[in-house]
């Protein structure tokens, strides 16, 4: 069976290959995404719990705005307890991305639910046949175990299990996680083929908090302190998917995939110690999903004033039942003391999209459109609860409402390898649930987005860049260190990116790339939170044969700059550069590798806050905002041993 990509249609669309992957270390989830153009991802709450995504002028939060979706399983939860769009991805072993393909901004058709400031797909497969182990030991108690089974020529047949665990750099980072991923291809015959894809995934985390910068200047707290002792949690995900691909009727192409996922999350964390309770502001959050979908595409090649016209069609469905708990626990023994949320959600998608290509001459002319229709029930077992009475607990309310989404881009060609684009597109996100009220009209976020730009394609070199604007209806961004929603009105998001993919000279890969944004609320011109006005980030990656030794010496480094962020209060924080590099020899069956992650042992702050805490309960309540920080990982290093049988 062979994948392949769908061909670039705007000026910011990129497919990011596994030679680029390979040029950096790729250990978890967090390395990965970073290779996307524009795009920080945070991990500054433990091991297992979602990334903080910041793209395009976007603080994504944990998924609001950025769609994530492997190997064609959805990734982001609707209406999470956590956070809207809560999109965890350390299920992934980074081992199996053959490629990311990266639409930036919301001007296909297929983009759906949380397309906001983009797309990021993940095509999975095995590089190599046979079976292959991979062992690694690392600073801070890491160690971690691949195995990887391809029994077959093709890559997209694998079977790969990930065990991994850790002490952490500092107090309360320890971590443990078991992964599974398998898919298998079949050719059934008569043209029809098949593909089934898996996955288990579990892990348990701790979370160090954050802390404060004065309590670190006073020396009442390190640079790596925890705060509070009981912050972390536990993450399960179970995932089914199975497509079919019908025969080929002349042009025709159709897609058939039905999918289901199961999720769980207990997680606790403290960011504001006992501001609001002299008991702890600890709260844990429960969140259970179930996720069945069905999803069909249909791609064709029509006649239209006797010339050809690409048309790509799709309809699905998504149906989420939620149930999500948040209660309020004391610092002293871990009790629960109040409940918050106690409910139970079903969220319904029903989507169908249309999109047309057609050429003349030098000019292209794209055209689509997108429906989705959201059907939302909730059951709040907590509303109009009175102590006094055993009746009248709990209230059920539903809503509906539908989004219509344009899509349109001209494409001009320069030359063979070189065009110009102009793109535009409505994005949306759904709404939380458990804020809607009987009867209301589902109130999706709207999003109208718009680009112009240039790409040339090569063998050796290629290269893209972009002016974009994103304008947001009713927008709001969400504080989730102290669970607070600001809602701010129209906001305007602009801004340039450029990438650049080059193999200049056999074994040479490189990948640059650079985006710098500005983010305001449109009625007051006042800067957003904290976004990420530059990213920058650079990939470099040799080869060379060694044949007096019958081996292959691997070098790269990936090098990432994130200029200051706004915070609240008019403050800003640090920039951050951070370097990774990574060396590895192999002959034969057998490689060895060692990476460095912030190999010039920068001391940085992966998040930075403003907000009131008081994390001494015997001080004064006060609610003046102070800084606070997550501590960023010191240099660590690591060293895997691969056997490839």
């Amino acid at each position: 069976m062979v994948r392949g990509a769908r061909p670039a249609r705007s000026a910011s669309e990129v497919t990011i290959g596994r030679d680029i992957l390979d040029t950096a270390p790729r250990t978890n989830a967090v390395d990965v995404l970073r290779v996307v153009p524009g795009l920080v991802a945070s991990q500054h709450s433990g091991e297992g719990k979602a990334q903080q995504l910041f793209l395009r002028g976007f603080d994504a939060l944990h998924g609001q705005d950025v769609e994530l979706n492997v190997g064609g399983l959805p990734v982001n939860e609707v209406s999470h307890i956590h956070a809207l769009g809560y999109a965890d991805t350390n299920f992934i072993i980074p081992e199996l991305v053959q490629s990311l393909e990266v639409t930036e901004g919301s001007y296909r058709a297929f983009q759906g639910d949380f397309a906001v400031a983009g797309t990021v797909r993940m095509d999975l497969g095995a590089r190599e046949q046979g079976v292959e182990f991979a062992g690694t030991l690392g600073q801070f108690g890491q160690r971690r175990l691949v195995v990887t089974v391809r029994p077959g020529e093709d890559p997209g047949t694998f079977a790969a299990a990930e065990l991994g665990e850790g002490e952490g750099f500092g107090p309360q980072r320890a971590y443990g996680r078991a992964s599974l991923l398998a898919q298998a291809q079949f050719d059934l015959g008569h043209g029809l083929k098949a593909r089934v894809l898996g996955g288990s995934y579990f892990t348990r985390f701790d979370s160090p908090g954050v802390v404060r910068e004065d309590d670190l200047e006073a020396g009442r707290r390190t640079f790596y302190s925890g705060s509070f002792p009981r912050q972390g949690g536990t993450v399960s995900r179970h995932q089914l998917l199975f497509g079919v691909d019908l025969p080929r009727e002349g042009t025709a192409r159709t897609r058939l995939e039905a999918f289901g996922i199961l999720s769980d999350l207990r997680l606790r964390n403290n960011f504001t110690g006992y501001r609001v309770d002299d008991r702890g502001d600890g709260l844990e959050q429960t969140n259970g999903g179930s996720t069945l979908g069905l999803r069909a595409e249909h791609r064709r090649q029509v006649t239209l004033f006797d010339q050809p016209v690409s048309l790509e069609l799709g309809l699905g469905g998504r149906r989420d039942g939620i149930q999500q708990t948040q209660r309020r626990y004391r610092e002293t023994d871990g009790t629960f003391f109040a409940e918050e949320v106690d409910a139970e959600i079903t969220q319904t998608d029903v989507w169908g999209y249309a999109e047309a290509r057609l050429p003349l001459g030098r000019w292209a002319f794209q055209l689509g459109g997108r429906a989705d229709a959201l059907g939302i029930e909730v059951f709040d077992a907590l509303a109009f609860r009175d102590p006094r009475f055993y009746d009248g607990q709990g209230y059920s309310r539903s809503a509906f409402g539908v989004h219509w989404g344009a899509k349109a881009g001209i494409e001009y060609a320069l030359t063979d390898t070189w065009a110009l684009f102009a793109s535009y597109g409505d994005g949306f996100r759904s709404p939380q649930a458990r804020s809607l009220s009987e009867g209301e009209q589902a109130p999706f976020v709207n999003v109208r987005g718009a680009e112009l730009g240039t790409r040339s394609e090569g063998q050796r070199l290629s290269f893209q860049a972009s002016l974009f604007g994103s304008q947001v209806e009713d927008d709001f961004f969400f504080d989730h260190t102290v669970g607070t929603t600001v809602f701010t009105g129209e906001t305007l998001r602009t801004g340039l990116s450029a990438a650049l993919q080059a193999r200049p000279l056999p074994g040479l890969t490189a990948a640059l790339s650079a985006t710098v944004a500005n983010a305001t609320v449109t009625k007051t011109d006042a800067r957003l939170p904290y976004f990420a006005p530059l990213v920058a980030r650079a990939d470099l990656g040799w080869e060379r044969p060694l044949p007096g030794l019958g081996a292959l010496l691997s070098l790269g480094t990936g090098l990432t700059l994130i200029g200051p962020r706004p915070l609240p209060y008019d403050e800003f924080s640090r920039t951050v550069f951070l370097a990774d590099a990574q060396a590895a020899l192999r002959r034969g069956a057998f490689a060895l590798r060692l990476d460095v992650k912030n190999l010039l042992n920068t001391r940085w702050r992966d998040g930075e806050f403003v907000y009131s805490s008081r994390f001494d309960p015997s001080t004064p309540p006060s609610l003046v905002p102070a800084r606070h920080f997550t501590a960023g990982s010191p240099r660590t290093a690591s060293l895997t041993l691969e056997v490839h049988l």
